[in-house]
C-alpha cells in the first residue's frame, strides 16, 4: 500500500503532535540527503576543453542524489508508518471505514445496501455440490463445442480429478491448517473446487484450447446452469426483462442483492454489500434525451459494486491464479453477469445460440428483432481481491472480500 502523503501544516497540527513530528522530521532529512549527497560542483569542472562532458556527469550525479534522497526519504516514512501501524498512532488511521467517492475535492459519501445478519448460516454442501457438478458438465459441452474431434466423457474427467486430490491432499490441508484439525465442510469444499478447476485448466492447456471463446461459453452456460437450479429450488426469482430501459436497470439492481443472499444463505459468502449508484448517474444513464452524453460521447457508463465477505472458494480462487491459471471458481461474478443479461434481454446484441448434441444450452439474447433506436446494453464484470483493514506492511496484506466492479454500459 502507498505511504501516507506528505501534507503541508494546517492549523489542525497542533491537535496532531504525532503528524507535525512526522513532517518536521521528514522535512529534516530531506535538506540533509540535499546536502550530503548532491556532488560538489567545485569539482565538477577542471578545464574549459572539458566543460561539456564535465557539466552531463555532473547532471548524471545530481539526479543520482535526488533519487537516492527519494529512496531514503521513502524508506523512512514507511518504517513510520509501519511503527504507527503497531502502536495505533495518529486519528484518522482508527476511523471507521468510509466509502467516499472523490469528486474533485468534495467527497461525496457513498450509499450502500448490506446484507442483514442471520441468526445462524448453515452450509449447504448439496447445494454448493450441485454447483462443481453443473460445472463438469459445462465445461466437458463447451469442450466439445470448441474441440468436437476430441470428445471426453464424464468418466474419465472423474478419474483425472481422483487421481489429481490422492495426490494434493495430503500438502494442501497442511500448508492452510497450522494447529492440524481435520478439515471443515468449508475447506474441503474449497479444496474440491481448487482440484475441480486445476484439472479444467490443465485440460485447457494440454488440448491448446482457445481460451476466449471457450471462456465466454463456460461463463453464460455455468451461469445459467446454477440460476436454473436455483429457481426449481425456488431459492431465487429471477428479475423480469422489459423494454422500459429504467425498469430494467431497477430489476438488475434488485436480482444483484437477491444472488447475494443467496450465496450467504447458502454459506458461501459471510456477508455482503452494494453501491448504490447516485441518483443523477441513474437519471443519465436511462434518458434517452441527455443532451450532454450525447455532445460527448456515444455510449453511457452505470457502475457501481458488489463486495463478497469470506467467500469460502476465496483461497482456491487466489491459488489458481498464482500459478498462471486463467479458469477459477468466480460463481457469484457468473451468476451477477447471467442475471443482469436476463434482465437486459431487449437490450442487448443479437447473440447466436450455444447448441451441442442438438440441445440449445442458452439462448441468443435479443432475438425479437427490436427496433434500432433501442439502447444496446453491454454488460462486463472485474473482480478484486481487497484487504479491508488498512496496514502499510505488505507482509501483512490478507485478502478478506471479492468485489465486483459491475459496469453497464449502454451505447
Amino acid at each position: 500500500m502507498k505511504s501516507a502523503p506528505l501534507h503541508s501544516a494546517s492549523k489542525d497540527d497542533d491537535d496532531r503532535p504525532h503528524e507535525r513530528n512526522r513532517r518536521v522530521m521528514l522535512a529534516t532529512l530531506l535538506t540533509t540527503s540535499a546536502s550530503t549527497l548532491c556532488p560538489s560542483v567545485s569539482c565538477a569542472i577542471n578545464n574549459a576543453d572539458d566543460e561539456f562532458d564535465n557539466m552531463n556527469t555532473l547532471t548524471r550525479q545530481i539526479r543520482k542524489s535526488v533519487v537516492r534522497g527519494a529512496q531514503l526519504i521513502d524508506t523512512v516514512d514507511g518504517a513510520w508508518e509501519r511503527f504507527s501501524d503497531d502502536f495505533g498512532l495518529g486519528s484518522k488511521r482508527n476511523l471507521p471505514k468510509r466509502n467516499v467517492i472523490d469528486a474533485g475535492g468534495n467527497a461525496v459519501t457513498k450509499k450502500f445496501v448490506t446484507s442483514s445478519e442471520l441468526p445462524i448460516v448453515i452450509f449447504d454442501e448439496t447445494f454448493s455440490l450441485d454447483i462443481l457438478r453443473l460445472c463438469d458438465d459445462a465445461f466437458l459441452q463447451c469442450l466439445t463445442y470448441q474441440q468436437p474431434q476430441q470428445t471426453m466423457e464424464m468418466m474419465e474427467l472423474n478419474e483425472q480429478i481422483d487421481q489429481l486430490k490422492q495426490y494434493l491432499r495430503k500438502s494442501f490441508f497442511s500448508s492452510s491448517n497450522d494447529n492440524h484439525a481435520p478439515p471443515s465442510r468449508e475447506e474441503e469444499y474449497n479444496f474440491d473446487c481448487y482440484i475441480h478447476f486445476r484439472v479444467y485448466n490443465e485440460i485447457l492447456i494440454k488440448r491448446k484450447v482457445i481460451f476466449p471463446p471457450f471462456y465466454k461459453a463456460f461463463e453464460r452456460m455455468i451461469g445459467t446452469s446454477i440460476l436454473q437450479s436455483a429457481i426449481q429450488q425456488q431459492q431465487y426469482h429471477s428479475g423480469l426483462a422489459s423494454s422500459s430501459l429504467a425498469q430494467s436497470l431497477n430489476n438488475a439492481l434488485s436480482v444483484t442483492d437477491n444472488i447475494a443472499t443467496l450465496l450467504q444463505t447458502k454459506g458461501l459468502i459471510t456477508s455482503w454489500e452494494r453501491s448504490i449508484p447516485l441518483d443523477d448517474t441513474m437519471e443519465d444513464f436511462v434518458d434517452d434525451n441527455n443532451e450532454d452524453s450525447a455532445i460527448i460521447s456515444n455510449t453511457m457508463d452505470l457502475t457501481y459494486s458488489l463486495a463478497l465477505n469470506g467467500d469460502i472458494t476465496l483461497n482456491s480462487q487466489l491459488l489458481l491464479q498464482e500459478l498462471g491459471y486463467r479458469l477459477y471458481p468466480s460463481f457469484g461474478r457468473w451468476m451477477v453477469n447471467e442475471a443482469l443479461l436476463q434482465c437486459f434481454m431487449s437490450h442487448l446484441p443479437t447473440v447466436a445460440s450455444l447448441s451441442i448434441n442438438g440441445n440449445n444450452r442458452y439462448e441468443g439474447y435479443n432475438n425479437n428483432n427490436s427496433s434500432s433506436s433501442t439502447a444496446k446494453i453491454i454488460v462486463n464484470i472485474d473482480d478484486y481481491y481487497m484487504d479491508t483493514s488498512y496496514n502499510s506492511n505488505p507482509d501483512l496484506f490478507e485478502v478478506k472480500q471479492i468485489l465486483l466492479n459491475i459496469v453497464i454500459q449502454r451505447d
